[in-house]
Formats: C-alpha cells, structure tokens, sequence
C-alpha cells in the first residue's frame, strides 16, 4: 500500500510550560515567603518599620499580577497545566491572605 502525505500528518501537543507560568508560580512562592518573613518579624518586635508596609504592598501587587499572568496562561498554554494551576492557587491564596490582613489592619 501506497501512503499518502495525509496519513503522516501527525501534531503533537507542545509539552513542557511557560516561561510566564513558572514566573507566576516563582512569584507567589516568594510572596507568599515574604508574607510568612513579615508575620513572623511583626510577632517578634512591637514596633514595625515603615519598609513592612512598602515591603507587604509591593508583595500584594506581585501576588495580583501573577494571579493575572497564571490565569492567562491557563487559557493560551497547549502543554502542561500543573504549574499554571498551581501558580494561579498559590497567588489567589496569597492575595487574598494580604487583602484580609490589610483589612483587619484598618479595622
């Protein structure tokens, strides 16, 4: 039998991840850190630092703006969806974790 070009016209998935998706995840891994480093230093003294403040709002856009690239990545990526998920989890958790503590912190 005779092939034709048609029968050998296969497409794979595109495997691996990102670069985006393992920046999302890297990011809410570090913002979710610096969370835990400014909880536990606000325990230990009385008096915290101005550069808490700075240090917990420049954490909170980071966490919003890898919950953003997560969530995009989701939707364009062929590939593998664990690290998009997981970074899109871990960035919501963190971001909501920081919306909280700062309204607790003004109540």
């Amino acid at each position: 039998m005779k092939r034709t070009k048609r029968e050998n016209n296969v497409q794979f998935r595109k495997s691996g991840y990102s670069a985006k998706a393992i920046a999302a995840l890297i990011a809410g891994i570090l913002t979710m850190i610096v969370f835990l480093i400014l909880v536990f230093y606000s325990g230990i003294k009385e008096e915290t630092p101005k550069a808490f403040a700075v240090c917990g709002t420049a954490a909170l856009v980071v966490s919003f703006i890898g919950l953003l690239v997560s969530m995009k990545c989701v939707r364009e990526q062929d590939g593998g969806y664990k690290v998009p998920y997981a970074g899109m989890a871990i960035n919501g958790i963190t971001f909501l974790t920081y919306i909280v503590t700062y309204i607790l912190g003004i109540v």
